[in-house]
């Protein structure tokens, strides 16, 4: 069985994936965690995983954390303000 960690982070590596599905080598090098010549000879592939990782680190490491809020704040005002 699943606990709630772990399937929100499941869901967002899942987001993250989708996300970098979306995007071809040249958009996903200038942001992934590498110079850009390291990544070269890497394939689409490696960099689309690379970016879930990387992105992954970034929201870990409490990069995202005043914008998450943020955003739960935005989102929940607004249901709370419908459910009313």
């Amino acid at each position: 069985m699943m606990t709630n960690e772990t399937r929100c982070k499941k869901a967002l590596v899942n987001v993250l994936f989708y996300q970098a599905i979306n995007m071809s080598k040249e958009e996903l090098q200038p942001v992934l965690f590498f110079d850009e010549h390291a990544t070269d000879f890497w394939t689409l592939e490696q960099c689309r995983m690379q970016y879930v990782r990387d992105q992954l680190e970034f929201i870990h490491g409490g990069n995202l954390d005043d914008e998450i809020q943020e955003t739960w704040n935005t989102v929940f005002k607004i249901k709370w303000k419908e459910l009313v």
